[in-house]
């Protein structure tokens, strides 16, 4: 039985960077590392980075291109991790996470049909598909576990009859996260069940506060929305729009620090500029900044649209 990890770089040259960063937190903190493959429209210089790249023509350059992993995915049982993530540590405890998990599966709960509060929809609200449901799913899909087997075929070819019906269904949160939405009634359908997302291992950049970070140990800490801290956590979701976050880019400078060093001690200078975070500030300041300004000018020209 073969395993590894994968992700997903379409469309602009950011989307293939960041795969690269997320591939080389892996390797670099994994003592006993899987092969790790990418799902692309071309092999370039940051695909050279993994062990598989597989090329399709099927992209969309859209959250849908997840439902590819369903028919695309090279290895006996998959882990995919969004592109848009940094690892803070070995990532193969994962695997350990999904044991026992069904063929497809992804971090979140499983509610009864009738429940009115843990899922993104009422049964009435989404068209004949609420006969059909025998329970509700709610899922985050930067992680996802794929086994690969004729199940599979049937999830996809059901997910892209919901996404073609979409029209006719309503969520009530989060409407606009397709794939999620998606997953949430196609699961159901087809047997498959989340996992309970275990937050001492995982997190998502804008859904947790008091982040601090230290690639050189490795370390990564947080405090939840219920005021839980969490210390040595593993991964953590970025979403697109926060890899410009001077936290993400601090990172990834580190991580390409880590590797210039081939294992010899930081410098004095090193070590104030990277590991005590004294960039930090100057970098936060500037990004600051340009938000502000972003939005004046934004502001300005909406009112100038309006006259």
């Amino acid at each position: 039985m073969t395993r590894g990890f994968i992700t997903i770089a379409t469309g602009k040259e950011q989307y293939y960077r960041i795969a690269a960063n997320l591939v080389t937190s892996y390797r670099m903190f994994c003592p006993d590392p899987l092969p790790f493959a990418v799902i692309t429209e071309e092999k370039n210089q940051y695909t050279a980075l993994f062990d598989d790249v597989i090329v399709t023509t099927e992209s969309t350059h859209s959250f849908m291109d997840k439902f590819l992993l369903m028919k695309l995915c090279p290895y006996d049982e998959n882990i995919f991790i969004d592109a848009d993530s940094l690892c803070y540590g070995d990532l193969n405890c994962f695997w350990k996470l999904f044991e026992g998990a069904t063929d497809f599966s992804a971090f979140g709960i499983n509610a009864d049909v009738n429940d009115r509060d843990s899922a993104w929809y009422y049964v009435e609200d989404i068209w004949k598909y609420g006969e059909m449901i025998p329970y509700k799913c709610r899922v985050h899909a930067g992680v996802m576990f794929i086994r690969n087997t004729d199940a599979l075929k049937k999830l996809y070819d059901d997910s892209m009859e919901i996404y073609s019906n979409y029209d006719k269904l309503h969520f009530h949160t989060c409407p606009s996260s397709y794939d999620e939405c998606v997953l949430g009634i196609a699961m159901p359908l087809n047997g498959m069940k989340a996992v309970k997302e275990d937050s001492d291992h995982f997190a998502c950049f804008p859904f947790v506060s008091d982040i601090k970070t230290d690639l050189f140990s490795p370390f990564l800490s947080y405090v939840l929305d219920n005021g839980r801290s969490v210390d040595h956590s593993i991964l953590l979701h970025f979403g697109t729009f926060y890899t410009n976050h001077p936290q993400y880019l601090l990172d990834v400078q580190c991580l390409q620090l880590i590797r210039q060093k081939k294992g010899n001690p930081l410098t004095g200078l090193e070590k104030l500029l990277y590991q005590h975070r004294i960039k930090y500030p100057f970098m936060r300041s500037s990004y600051e900044m340009e938000r502000f300004v972003k939005r004046v000018i934004n502001k300005i020209f909406q009112q100038h649209k309006d006259i």
